[in-house]
């Protein structure tokens, strides 16, 4: 299944849609280091959960069978520390094996800060529409030159004048607050002497955004997955006759954004998300949320998604951040 949608301006790539991504799991690398045996304790708790969502949709789709891709991040942007792709990629293999669970894609972070000579995350950051909310004094800076989203209005900080009568504190508020609000302000990066380093909710946001399909450069998709039969170590070059050490370079930097790992998996976008993590990632990913709601994706994108998700009689929420969900897990 594919789509296309041509306006006056550019014409929107078409590419197949799965109907849900799963990921599969996210690893801090310290994590990894002191624990060997975590992938296998990651993928024997994630198995359960991919097989008892893939049975759960295709109930809601009718008994239609549903296409269901999975998916790994490996943190190479905040660590370096990393097993080689060779080792870490046998290693998870074995352990999703092992668990009678399959891994369709392997995406590498910092390619969600620069895929492919563009860069990502400051396209993404560009599509943020934050409008301050009634209330609001004005006296917070955008958030294109802050580096920092909130999801309503911070408590107000005025300067404090000489022999002043002492100010009144008020609260933050939460935009459409249940209720009772829960403020969040969220750094999305901070400028170094090398450079703008963007944060992990940041690059995680975009993580989902590109499962989601809503991300173009001019039209043109963004993140399409290379087979891995196609990645040659840059030790062998394009020579198949000379030999190599192994099926992958050895550096996380040569190798591709996105990874096909299995050959006859679903596409890797999705109408839907489902992230399996442990609950150390909760934080963050309300962090995610909050910039994805604020995210304006590409509309032909969007358009072109929602139109083909109606042909297969495929509901979706309105808001692309409600397309998004979680299975937050205690440690393994």
């Amino acid at each position: 299944m594919s789509y296309s949608e041509t306006s006056a301006k550019q014409h929107t790539e078409g590419f197949g849609m799965s109907h849900l991504s799963i990921e599969v799991g996210h690893l801090y690398a310290d994590d990894l280091a002191a624990r060997p045996d975590a992938l296998r304790s990651e993928m024997a708790s994630a198995a359960a959960w991919v097989h008892g969502t893939t049975e759960a949709l295709q109930k809601r789709l009718g008994g239609r069978r549903p296409r269901v891709s999975t998916c790994y991040l490996v943190d190479d942007y905040f660590h370096a520390d990393l097993p080689s792709p060779e080792k870490l990629i046998t290693t998870l293999s074995e352990a999703a094996d092992e668990a009678g669970l399959r891994i369709d894609y392997l995406a590498r972070e910092s390619g969600c800060a620069r895929m492919d000579g563009l860069d990502l995350a400051a396209l993404v950051a560009g599509r943020i529409v934050f409008e301050p909310p009634p209330g609001a004094d004005g006296a917070r800076p955008p958030v294109s030159r802050s580096g920092w989203l909130c999801n309503g209005v911070p408590t107000p900080q005025r300067p404090r004048v000489a022999m002043s009568e002492p100010d009144t504190w008020r609260p933050p508020s939460q935009n459409s607050a249940r209720e009772h609000s829960i403020f969040l302000d969220v750094e999305l990066w901070n400028d170094t002497d090398h450079g703008r380093r963007w944060s992990c909710p940041m690059l995680a946001a975009v993580w989902q955004l590109i499962r989601l399909g809503v991300l173009r450069n001019q039209g043109k998709r963004i993140g399409v997955p290379v087979p891995a039969e196609q990645v040659v170590p840059a030790e062998r070059g394009h020579d198949p006759a000379r030999p190599a050490e192994g099926r992958f370079p050895e550096e996380w930097a040569a190798m591709p954004p996105i990874l096909q790992l299995n050959p006859k998996a679903s596409p890797f976008p999705a109408y839907r998300t489902v992230s399996v993590l442990s609950g150390d990632f909760l934080e963050v990913e309300h962090a995610v949320r909050v910039i994805c709601s604020c995210v304006r994706p590409d509309p032909g994108a969007f358009e072109a998604i929602t139109k083909a998700a109606a042909r297969e009689r495929v509901e979706l929420p309105p808001e692309l951040v409600d397309r998004l969900s979680y299975i937050f897990q205690g440690p393994f």
